[in-house]
């Protein structure tokens, strides 16, 4: 074949194959999800190194904290003493210093969803440009919002640890305790929603941060099993590589695609509840974007 009929091939396709029209999009999410997955695989990939350079921080604390750790582990073992992460303080000195940290990450995720919520829905990103630009205009609401990430952190250790190590009255410091629990476990899930609405629609911070919870709480069974698909990889490595190199293996998996593939999930479920709950109530918003017409 001819150099020249090889460009051709490459720019305008396959002689003879029918223009694409919009009976051939995908009726489903899960078909939508599985076409611009495959579609966008490659640019994850680079988009996913841009994310990781202000995830390095977090990445180089961790690591950090891991080696002091594992060097005070063999210390207490070498002396015949015991040791625990928990009651060193070696973790609670970690989470304090992922504040800064996933503050750092926020700013850098806001131009990382821009681009995951476009090609979620089938519309056209550039990695570079179209995350410069969403980072630029969404940065400080970002950085707020990694901030208390990293702030829910060390919140959260410090009422586990006062309500659970209550021996005299076990039974009513559960009530808070399960208060705490429920409220962690919201805001998890309300983080799936916050960075895709963020750059979405131009709402105040308090309402931005309402609406995600409502929501959140509305479509429950939902957003507990999309939160809970985010560790699928994580958890199939676990439970079939060996232990001496599952880290290998899990530092591998983020740092080429993990934090790109865990976003796009969380883009591909925050279109669906927009579509349901915010875009229907919005003037000229368009429902269904990347999916056939309905009727």
């Amino acid at each position: 074949m001819a150099f020249r009929d090889l460009l051709n091939r490459w720019f305008y396709g396959k002689e003879g194959k029918a223009d694409f029209t919009e009976d051939m999009l995908p009726d489903t999410r899960p078909a939508l999800f599985a076409d611009m997955l495959r579609a966008h695989a490659s640019g994850m990939i680079a988009l996913n190194f841009l994310y990781v350079l202000f995830c390095l921080p977090g990445i180089l604390w961790t690591f950090y904290s891991m080696m002091v750790s594992i060097a005070a582990y063999s210390a207490a073992r070498e002396a015949g003493g015991a040791f625990s992460l928990v009651g060193s303080g070696y973790l609670f000195t970690w989470m304090i210093g992922m504040i800064p940290c996933m503050t750092v990450a926020g700013a850098g995720s806001t131009g990382e969803m821009f681009v995951l919520r476009n090609w979620a829905r089938d519309e056209h990103a550039y990695v570079w440009k179209d995350f410069r630009d969403a980072l630029r205009a969404n940065w400080k609401r970002g950085a707020l919002t990694g901030f208390l990430q990293g702030l829910s952190l060390p919140l959260c250790h410090f009422a586990l640890a006062f309500y659970g190590a209550g021996e005299g009255a076990p039974g009513p410091a559960m009530i808070p305790l399960a208060f705490v629990l429920i409220g962690a476990a919201v805001w998890w899930m309300m983080n799936m929603l916050v960075y895709p609405m963020m750059v979405t629609y131009e709402l105040g911070y308090g309402a931005l941060l309402r609406n995600c919870a409502i929501i959140s709480v509305a479509r429950l069974p939902y957003s507990a099993l999309f939160l809970l698909l985010t560790f699928g990889v994580p958890a199939l490595l676990l439970a079939l590589l060996p232990w001496e190199i599952i880290l290998s293996a899990l530092s591998l998996w983020y740092l080429t695609a993990g934090f790109a593939f865990t976003g796009f999930i969380y883009a591909s479920y925050a279109n669906s509840c927009f579509d349901l709950y915010l875009n229907p109530k919005i003037p000229g918003a368009e429902v269904r974007r990347g999916l056939r017409r309905r009727g």
